[in-house]
């Protein structure tokens, strides 16, 4: 049997940490029941491995990740209400539509990305694309909107 405080500790101990904004890995058995239902069914096809806590604008969100069965990354960002805030996955180049590609190109020549994710609602249309890598030896992180319209370098 287990006690309230089995419960009660790991629940202050999530609060505690997620005040500050920083990151807090969590496992998954300590994601409420209701919300890995929801992230499961959102995306069945995936494999959930872990998760962590985040405070995000003041809000506690739970970001649960996992892999795809292409090998692929995501990870799905759910607040305790079960608001999916955003549903990021894994992007190949060829994955990624050619007006967004040649935006990049255009804005930011010779860059070349090492990673790139999309961000999908919980609708799962792509909503933006982050891109990781570098433009004359110099590290750049840029966001980009669904249609490559606007491009903005993202803060370390």
């Amino acid at each position: 049997m287990k006690s309230k405080y089995g419960v009660i500790f790991p629940l202050l101990f999530i609060a505690v940490h997620t005040i500050a904004g920083e990151e807090v890995k969590i496992g998954l058995e300590t994601v409420p029941a209701e919300l890995m239902d929801k992230v499961s069914k959102l995306m069945p096809e995936a494999t959930y491995q872990s998760a962590n806590t985040e405070e995000e604008n003041g809000d506690l969100v739970y970001e649960i990740q996992g892999v795809l069965a292409d090998g692929r990354k995501l990870e799905v960002d759910i607040t305790p209400a079960g608001d999916v805030e955003e549903i990021e996955v894994e992007f190949t180049h060829d994955l990624v539509p050619g007006a967004v590609l040649n935006a990049v190109e255009s804005a930011y020549p010779g860059f070349t990305a090492s990673f790139i994710e999309a961000s999908h609602s919980e609708s799962k249309k792509v909503v933006g694309y982050e891109f990781v890598g570098q433009q004359g030896g110099e590290k750049l992180d840029l966001d980009v909107s669904a249609d490559g319209r606007k491009i903005v370098v993202a803060d370390d």
